[in-house]
């Protein structure tokens, strides 16, 4: 007799960049147990993305964002099948849960359409970018003083002049199509609860 294996329940965490996303989808597939993690940052090798400014310019389609290999792994974990992850030569197994680092969230067609429950962390984009810098500098600990405070400028410089309407048009698109929507200022804990306990 074959045996069935019930398909993952697919919850899809988003956030902007430094809002919190890893760490919870890290922290979530923790709690939940009987659950495997995908991030997205982990399929860049595969995954095909346009360049922001004219995307953006152009309208801001999501679906212009390429992710064959995320996309099948969701859809083959969904639908109980194990998937060769790309980074650590490890294979995923099946599990009841699946929890996605899917920043793209369902404005992505190709992607979305395997997510079930979708997550989005709503982090202040000037928390969400002082994290981003403080981990970026925390990583590079061979950066001189005046390597840091160039990196900063640039960070800043780039904010203001570009970066700033990209991450607002983001955080309106993606909150769309989302089923919870949780404070980003609050503790990893309590957000990682709040999900669990609308999963369950």
């Amino acid at each position: 007799m074959n045996r069935i294996i019930r398909p993952g329940l697919v919850i899809g965490i988003s956030a902007v960049g430094g809002g919190g996303k890893t760490v919870v989808t890290h922290r979530l597939t923790e709690v939940l147990g009987d659950a495997v993690a995908l991030h997205f940052d982990d399929y860049d090798d595969t995954n095909v993305h346009p360049n922001y400014p004219g995307w953006f310019a152009d309208g801001a389609d999501y679906d212009r964002f390429q992710t064959p290999v995320f996309s099948s792994h969701l859809e083959a974990l969904k639908t109980g099948r194990s998937v060769r992850y790309p980074v650590g030569d490890v294979t995923l197994k099946p599990a009841k849960y699946v929890v996605a680092d899917a920043p793209l969230g369902r404005a992505h067609s190709e992607s979305g359409r395997f997510i079930d429950f979708m997550v989005f962390i709503d982090t202040p984009l000037d928390v969400a970018m002082a994290r981003r810098i403080l981990r970026n500098i925390k990583r590079e600990t061979d950066w001189s003083l005046e390597e840091t405070v160039e990196y900063v400028k640039g960070e800043m410089a780039g904010y203001l002049s570009q970066a700033r309407p990209i991450y607002e048009d983001f955080q309106d698109q993606i909150r769309r199509g989302c089923d919870l929507i949780v404070d980003g200022n609050l503790s990893i804990d309590k957000i990682v609860e709040i999900i669990r306990a609308r999963i369950h």
